[in-house]
């Protein structure tokens, strides 16, 4: 029973924190607001966390990503972090990322590290060694390039050479 009643308290707590529904972007208004169709009225969300420095590319950015895509909003100090779905694109930490704004909020500035994909070590073999390894082969004929004395194994034309 007291499973139950748990389970219960997590499960509203986590339904009451769902406000950030899926609205579908209809618009741009600036180049930090965009206009949402909620519940079949026309709203206008204000990112949070940003402070545009390039008003026409942050424009041009959010009409290029987000109009017409569905989108997660999720409230924060009076404005919202937007999601696009079904990539979970954080478009208040594109626009920091792409020079278009200036982060205000510490949810929002890009990661500074670098990733890195440990592929092992190298140990080569001496130079010398190597070279003295590879096998001896003969010269290729001279003729192409490819070893074969001539690039065709047809019958020569009876025409000349060009002069």
């Amino acid at each position: 029973m007291r499973n139950r009643i748990i389970l219960l308290i997590i499960s509203l707590f986590i339904a009451l924190r769902a406000e950030a529904a899926m609205v579908r972007v209809t618009g741009v208004a600036d180049g930090r607001s965009v206009v949402v169709d909620r519940n079949g009225k026309a709203e206008t969300i204000t990112l949070a966390g940003v402070a545009i420095l390039d008003d026409t590319s942050a424009r041009a950015l959010l009409h290029w990503t987000l109009v017409g895509a569905w989108v997660s909003l999720e409230p924060k100090n009076g404005g919202y972090l937007v999601y696009r779905s079904p990539d979970a694109l954080f478009v208040n930490r594109e626009l920091v990322t792409r020079g278009f704004a200036r982060a205000t909020l510490p949810e929002v500035p890009p990661a500074q590290h670098v990733v890195v994909t440990y592929l092992g070590t190298i140990n080569p073999a001496p130079r010398t060694a190597a070279i003295a390894a590879e096998p001896k082969t003969k010269a290729p004929a001279r003729g192409t390039g490819s070893g074969t004395p001539r690039r065709s194994t047809a019958p020569r034309s009876r025409r000349g050479r060009p002069k």
